[in-house]
């Protein structure tokens, strides 16, 4: 006699609305059609936690079981089978099942496992979490505290059913005197020593029984301020103004460290409190980077007080020539064709030729600044598609900068695909272009921020469109990895372009 073997899941819900599992082994023939509706998982507060419910239908006898039957009530834990042919069509009715767990008096989150089961075949195993009773707060004004000169004894005041600790994490100039540990309520004691330099923070970390870390407390104490908000400053070979912002609480100088740098001058010498370093340059027409440094200091009553001295670099670029490559037949050689129709070189046209659809792709380009030249984009007059030519810096992970030159739209318009759960810039699309002359489109990179970059597009010139990555915004992009560069003309016979050249620039190092 031929065996049969038969494997049926259901996954989605039939008319009781529940999914169901089948399988079938070897002779003697039996088939198990168990269904079935509840979540993968729970999660359950310490105390007052809702019941859920689970439905169940099946061929067979089944039950519902708890691992930890001593906090869990299952309102229904074995059934009989119904009718085959109705649990085979979704038709039977399901058995309600109502799950309910006792208030977990310990300190400890627990779990427990649901099976729902019947005959030999395993339906689904549920998992339940359950918090626990411990807690843990520091009141909400003491989280943050400011402390005078003079310093002296600051307290947290803790609420809690467990025991913790309390621990100085940053700042050597406070010590945990009392309440170093402790049981439930209780006040932990803090004592910060007298101030007579700059403004100075501290922390002190609140930890739990299991040593982890439940609320962190800042110190803040008095003192001379003063915080330039950058170290450095940058300008670019003819920019000839910057600024840096200032926090403080004291009247303050701004001095060269050699009067010898003559190419920039200090347009604030002076100020008090909050303000701005203020500076103008000449433009760098030499082939090497300048540098040099600025002195930032507080104006000091008397010689014994304290002066705090801040040392800004200031660097300012010198011009990087782009290099030009013609895209003559040697440099469509470099490149890769990927679509319907290859691109070909045309002297007449005085560059590459794509018609659509054809597009190029060269991999693991450098950063820095590429500028594309356009011409002869024309529209196939019997085509119902508007021509398009396209351009994509790829990165790793799939994320990728786009952009569209429109002309049938009249406009160039700009997307971004974010890889994983990074989130997309909104970038609004560039209206201004005379698509009856040349288009030159390009693709800035500059480091920004810790490890991202600053993306800028421009049109002709001009700038139309910029945005930072960082962490959450397209968080593959980040400085100094490669891409891959794809260009080319959309839609399938709707027209075609010239590409006569592109420029690469390389971005400064500013390091030298």
């Amino acid at each position: 006699m031929k065996k049969i073997f038969i494997l049926f899941c259901c996954a989605a819900a039939l008319v009781t609305g529940l999914t169901g599992c089948q399988q079938e082994i070897q002779q003697p023939e039996k088939i198990v059609d168990l269904r079935y509706r509840a979540q993968d998982s729970y999660d359950l507060p310490a105390a007052g936690a809702k019941a859920f419910t689970i439905l169940v239908a099946s061929t067979d006898p089944w039950t519902v079981t708890s691992e930890h039957p001593d906090w869990c009530i299952i309102s229904e834990e074995e059934g009989d089978g119904s009718d085959a042919t109705l649990v085979h069509e979704g038709k039977a009715e399901a058995t309600t099942i109502r799950v309910q767990y006792y208030d977990n008096t310990y300190l400890d989150d627990r779990e427990d496992k649901i099976t729902i089961r019947s005959d030999y075949w395993v339906g689904k195993v549920i998992t339940v979490r359950q918090k626990g009773s411990a807690f843990l707060t520091v009141s909400e004004e003491d989280l943050e505290q400011d402390v005078t000169k003079a310093g002296g004894d600051h307290f947290i005041h803790i609420q809690s059913n467990q025991n913790w600790s309390a621990k100085v994490t940053d700042g050597d100039w406070v010590t945990v005197t009392e309440g170093a540990t402790g049981n439930g309520t209780g006040v932990v004691t803090v004592n910060a020593s007298e101030n007579s330099s700059e403004l100075r923070y501290a922390e002190v970390t609140v930890y739990d029984r299991n040593d982890v870390a439940c609320a962190q407390i800042k110190f803040t104490q008095d003192g001379v301020q003063l915080v330039p908000l950058a170290d450095e400053i940058r300008v670019g070979y003819d920019q000839l103004s910057a600024e840096l912002e200032v926090l403080s609480n004291a009247q303050w100088t701004v001095t060269k460290e050699s009067a010898s740098d003559d190419w920039f001058e200090i347009l604030t010498p002076t100020g008090e409190g909050d303000g701005k370093i203020q500076l103008s340059f000449t433009q760098n027409d030499t082939e090497g980077l300048r540098s040099a440094v600025i002195i930032l200091k507080n104006v000091v009553a008397n010689p014994d007080d304290f002066a705090a001295v801040k040392e800004i670099k200031v660097k300012q670029a010198y011009k990087i020539t782009p290099i030009r490559y013609m895209f003559n037949a040697d440099e469509l050689g470099s490149w890769s064709s990927d679509w319907t129709n290859a691109p070909s070189y045309s002297k007449d046209l005085g560059g590459t030729l794509f018609t659509a659809k054809a597009r190029l792709h060269n991999g693991s380009k450098p950063f820095g600044t590429y500028t594309f030249h356009w011409s002869n984009i024309t529209q196939n007059p019997a085509s119902e598609s508007t021509v398009r030519v396209r351009h994509w810096f790829c990165f790793d992970e799939g994320a990728e900068l786009k952009a569209d030159i429109r002309p049938g739209d009249g406009k160039i318009s700009y997307d971004v695909n974010a890889a994983g759960d990074g989130n997309k810039p909104s970038l609004e699309a560039y209206t201004a272009v005379d698509f009856t002359q040349p288009v030159e489109i390009t693709y800035k990179f500059d480091p920004s921020g810790a490890g991202f970059c600053h993306v800028t597009y421009l049109v002709n010139g001009v700038v139309s469109n910029s945005f930072d990555t960082s962490e959450t915004l397209l968080r593959t992009i980040t400085w100094g990895t490669t891409f891959n560069v794809y260009i080319g003309v959309d839609n399938e016979n709707s027209g075609s372009a010239v590409l006569e050249w592109y420029e690469y620039t390389a971005p400064m190092n500013w390091e030298d």
